[in-house]
């Protein structure tokens, strides 16, 4: 069999370039090692960093979540800022803290969940512990024995200059006073609130309300014994 120059030569090749390489990666071996351990090191670094920016979500697995500090849409726009951190549950017991937020159309709230398993959910001032329809509900956001660090946290952007209010659905919850309430009137109070919740739905006395204002300290007192009745 006759092989002409060029395939010999084509043969030889990878033997040729296989003698060219072997000596400096021989020569750069401990070189070699160290770019991969630094590689990897570096692909450890970025996975830490991604963790620790995960959040737990409600009913998902693990989310990103981005926290909006402020907006502006320009043209002369008012800037849109985080302006109130409510407290959801916790050590405090079965409330919201604060549990009134006076906020400006544009405005954010951003509700941070404790122990237990709680939700923020819309209702109307009437009905304080039924699900408004087509209301905001965050549904259930679960944070046993405060485990989930950080907690799960929930974002929402106050759209109207009109009274909000919401409770938590988790059980008796919202019957043991746990409600929350944004730009609350002279009228219509976040105390009237929470006891309208507490009359219509729990099994604590209703404090008596006259000439349209609420008893404080019937309302602290119901509160407080809710809290305990929760613990």
């Amino acid at each position: 069999m006759k092989f002409s120059a060029v395939s010999v030569a084509l043969a030889a090749l990878p033997l040729a370039l296989g003698g060219l390489i072997a000596e400096p990666i021989a020569a750069r071996n401990g070189h070699v090692v160290e770019v991969v351990q630094k590689g990897n090191q570096e692909h450890q670094n970025a996975q830490q960093l991604a963790n620790v920016i995960q959040l737990q979500g409600n009913q998902h697995s693990v989310v990103q979540e981005v926290i909006i500090l402020w907006i502006n849409s320009g043209a002369g726009a008012a800037t849109s800022v985080v302006n109130a951190a409510v407290a959801v549950g916790g050590s405090a017991g079965l409330v919201f803290v604060p549990d009134t937020v006076n906020a400006a159309v544009g405005d954010s709230v951003v509700f941070v969940f404790h122990s237990q398993n709680h939700t923020v959910t819309q209702s109307t001032f009437d009905t304080p512990c039924v699900k408004l329809k087509d209301g905001m509900d965050s549904g259930f956001m679960p944070n046993p024995n405060n485990t989930i660090v950080p907690p799960p946290m929930m974002a929402m952007q106050v759209t109207v200059a009109t009274p909000l209010w919401f409770y938590c659905k988790q059980g008796p919850h919202c019957g043991k006073g746990m409600t929350f309430s944004i730009n609350p009137t002279a009228a219509k109070t976040q105390a009237d609130f929470m006891q309208l919740a507490i009359a219509q739905n729990g099994l604590a006395a209703a404090a008596n309300i006259v000439g349209g204002t609420t008893s404080v300290g019937a309302v602290a007192a119901a509160t407080t014994a809710a809290a305990l009745a929760a613990d």
